[in-house]
Order: C-alpha cells, then sequence, then structure tokens
C-alpha cells in the first residue's frame, strides 16, 4: 500500500491517513529545558500544560523567524514539531546559547508523524484508544504513542509514533486514503497555520503569520530572542504583512516555486506585494497557495506570481 499525493478540501476529504514525512521532531531535555525555551521562543512555557500543545516561533535577534513550531512536554522534556528541511539550521541557532545549560537538544529520527482526518477519524481512533484529545485536552499519551488534536478546519489528529510500532500497519487495515504531508499542508493552509520551510527562514516576524491570532506569542512573558523588535511593531502598529490564502482561477497543474514574488494589478501595471510560501497541487488541478503579503489588500485583487501565466484571487486573509 502507498501514500497518493491526492489532496482534498476540508469538505471534501475522506477518512485519510497522512504520512507527514517531510515534517520531524526535536526533542529537549535536561533540567534546564523550561527556562532556556523560555529565552528562545514566543510563548510562556511555564503555560504550558501536560495535556496541551501549542504554536509558536523561535525567532532571531531581530524578530524575523527560524521557524514556526509546534511545542509540547514530552516524557523528561519537551518535543517540537517542525518542517523537516529547517531542522538543521534551527537546531544549530538554538543551540548555540545552551553552553552553560543543562540541556540536549536533537532531532528524534525513530519518531514517524502522520495525521488522520476525514469523515469519523474520532471513531476510527476509538477502535485503538481508550481516550482521545480533545478541545480541553488536546494531547493524550497511550504508552509510546502521542495523540494531538485539532479543530481547524475540521476536526484532525497528528500521531507521534515509535518507528517500531505497528499501529500505523493496523490503520492501513480499515477503510482509510493513504496520503501525504501535502494534505496536511492544505489544511494548515485553510486554518492559517504558517508553513515556514528554510527558504522562508528570517524572513518575517511572528505577527506577519498569523502567530498572535493563533496564540504563538505572549506579550507579557519576559525576554526573548528578538522579543523587543516583536514587542515594538506590535505595539506601534508597525506590521504591514499578513497571511493569505490564495487560489489559481483556473485549472493548472504547474506548481509554483516557495518564495516566488506575487505582484496585484493596478491602473494596468503589476506591483510586487509578496512572497509565496507554501503551495499545493488540489485534486481538481487547482493551487492553493499559502502567502505572506501586503495586509491593506482588497479581497477582490488580481494577482499573479512572478513565472506563473495564471492569475490568483484571495480566498482568505489572516490579517487580524
Amino acid at each position: 500500500m502507498t501514500f497518493k499525493n491526492v489532496v482534498f478540501s476540508s469538505c471534501n476529504i475522506p477518512l485519510s491517513l497522512m504520512y507527514l514525512d517531510d515534517w520531524s521532531c526535536v526533542i529537549v531535555e535536561g533540567t534546564n529545558s523550561k527556562k532556556y525555551l523560555q529565552g528562545q521562543l514566543t510563548i510562556d512555557t511555564s503555560l504550558l500544560q501536560m495535556h496541551q500543545h501549542i504554536i509558536c516561533a523561535h525567532c532571531n535577534i531581530n524578530g524575523k523567524i527560524w521557524s514556526v513550531l509546534r511545542l509540547l512536554n514530552y516524557k523528561t522534556g519537551y518535543i517540537y514539531i517542525q518542517p523537516d528541511d529547517v531542522s538543521d539550521i534551527q537546531i544549530h541557532e538554538l543551540q548555540k546559547y545552551a553552553i552553560f545549560s543543562n540541556i540536549t537538544i536533537r532531532k528524534e529520527n525513530n519518531l514517524l508523524l502522520f495525521g488522520i482526518s476525514g469523515l469519523n477519524a474520532k471513531m476510527l481512533l476509538m477502535k485503538f484508544f481508550s481516550k482521545i484529545p480533545n478541545q480541553e485536552y488536546s494531547m493524550v499519551n497511550h504508552e509510546d504513542i502521542t495523540l494531538l488534536w485539532f479543530k481547524d478546519p475540521i476536526e484532525r489528529f497528528l500521531l507521534i509514533v515509535p518507528k517500531n510500532n505497528t499501529f500505523i500497519e493496523n490503520i492501513k487495515k480499515e477503510k482509510v486514503f493513504l496520503s501525504t504531508s501535502n494534505q496536511w499542508a492544505a489544511l494548515d493552509i485553510e486554518s492559517g497555520y504558517p508553513i515556514i520551510t528554510r527558504t522562508m527562514m528570517n524572513k518575517f516576524l511572528p505577527l506577519s503569520v498569523n502567530l498572535e491570532k493563533l496564540g504563538g506569542i505572549n506579550f507579557k512573558k519576559g525576554c526573548y530572542y528578538g522579543q523587543e523588535v516583536i514587542a515594538k511593531i506590535k505595539f506601534k502598529h508597525l506590521n504591514k504583512r499578513s497571511l493569505y490564502w490564495i487560489q489559481s482561477v483556473k485549472y493548472k497543474n504547474k506548481l509554483p516555486n516557495i518564495g516566488r514574488l506575487i505582484e496585484i494589478k493596478k491602473h494596468q501595471n503589476w506591483f510586487i506585494v509578496g512572497h509565496v510560501v507554501f503551495a499545493v497541487v488540489m485534486y481538481n488541478d487547482m493551487i492553493w497557495v499559502q502567502a505572506i503579503l501586503d495586509s491593506n489588500l482588497n479581497i477582490n485583487s488580481v494577482l499573479r506570481i512572478n513565472g506563473y501565466d495564471d492569475y490568483f484571487y484571495i480566498k482568505k486573509s489572516f490579517s487580524i
């Protein structure tokens, strides 16, 4: 059985198992792990409960994002999930200031990530687990498997599974559609969860990628890298960019490259307004794009991607 790169919208997705091979897990362990992450991430780690997971960012000194990650408590420390192609650089940056702290930071290659969503996804999991995560308890551990709950754009679950566990093989025996990480990415695009890959590292502030609305920035905590810049942009209302979901007008199957410039038509001329952050080809051959654009765009704006023949329109703006 193979995983198929066929991507559905949330209203059309069948019961699906998604292999998230483009994502990775990073483990942070040690007695100083909470304190150390407190000085590095945009959220208050002291408020993170054992039964929760939260989105946040790791930024450089100028407030630009190294990585958008999902953090949770894990065994004797923490684990966070992020796109795999940023992990080597991001871990190196996170380790720079850990020399005097009693912590270890490593990518865990013995853990696999899977998404489950679609009709009766919860009922499927109830066949195998006695307790399923929900809005109140968004993380549940079952022996060596961790389940995370997401509400948007439809109920879905992310599973952290050891390589030697047979659970996934048992799931495959059910009537599930086997899909790739692009399906999970499409659901993230619908939800307004930013997907920051290596090409887009060090380019955007957390305020520009919808993190404040997602609860991924705490403005009451102490200092962390980039905090002064981020707070200044927030309280002086200087942020000029927002996260968008845009879609091709016609049926196409040419996928725009990450980082490609996006332009808007004004008075018969084209002006640069942003960049492609991520893109997927949908089941109907339309292109969905997650983009960072100027925040003041009209919802009816006509857009094009540099080097791409088709026009795009705005499906949703995630501006605050």
